[in-house]
């Protein structure tokens, strides 16, 4: 009798402990954190890391529909993904604190990397690259995307390339000063396990949105 209550006990428990838990990610992540099967990290935990993957589609959907419909699906990711509500009514700021703390060279480098409606740096008829931004909490990381497409099947390479913090548009620190001596730095670490579930998480999510355009959305019947 008491070997069922102890069960019962801790069966009630784990229910509870995992309930909290996924209430809890869903609060921060907008959902249950998924990852596609395909993507994976490659040379993980250091400043070369990226997250890559080759998906396979209906074999006759050809190379150029299917950067369509990543160029088509990319504004609506970028805006769910990008910010919490505290970066929506602060990050206009971002530029006047980089002047006056004299950070001219991250200045230098969000603007040439272009502002957040027009970030497209490269499109032919079988890749396209764009940089991508995703926040975890009061930070943003930032990516370059990079697409390539043969009829039927993509790669997908997202490279991390820096990061910035609270109500700022730019780049402050580049991915490979976050590292020192092969391990995240201490100011760091906080969020960097959390961007990668929620990077693998917004990827996932864009490849559905992308696949689903490709059946029901792309077929020019409007």
């Amino acid at each position: 009798m008491k070997r069922i209550i102890l069960l019962t006990g801790l069966l009630c428990f784990t229910l509870t402990f995992f309930g909290q838990d996924a209430k809890k990610l869903e609060r921060i992540y907008g959902g249950i954190p998924t990852a596609n099967e395909n993507m994976v990290w490659e040379e993980d935990r250091t400043p070369n890391e990226i997250y890559t993957g080759v998906i396979q589609i209906d074999s006759t959907i050809n190379a150029t529909t299917i950067i369509e419909a990543f160029m088509a699906t990319f504004q609506p990711m970028q805006d769910a993904n990008i910010m919490t509500k505290q970066m929506r009514s602060n990050n206009a700021w971002g530029s006047a604190l980089s002047a006056a703390n004299g950070d001219y060279k991250s200045m230098s480098d969000f603007a040439s990397a272009g502002d957040s409606d027009a970030r497209m740096q490269n499109q032919i008829q079988s890749s396209w690259t764009v940089q991508f931004i995703d926040g975890v909490r009061l930070s943003r990381f930032y990516y370059n995307v990079s697409v390539r497409s043969k009829d039927g099947r993509y790669k997908l390479t997202v490279t991390p390339a820096g990061v910035s913090g609270y109500a700022n548009d730019h780049i402050q620190t580049e991915w490979s000063q976050i590292f020192k001596k092969g391990e995240v730095k201490s100011s760091h670490s906080k969020y960097y396990d959390q961007m990668k579930i929620k990077l693998a998480y917004t990827m996932d999510q864009w490849i559905n949105k992308v696949e689903k355009y490709l059946v029901e959305d792309g077929d020019d019947k409007w």
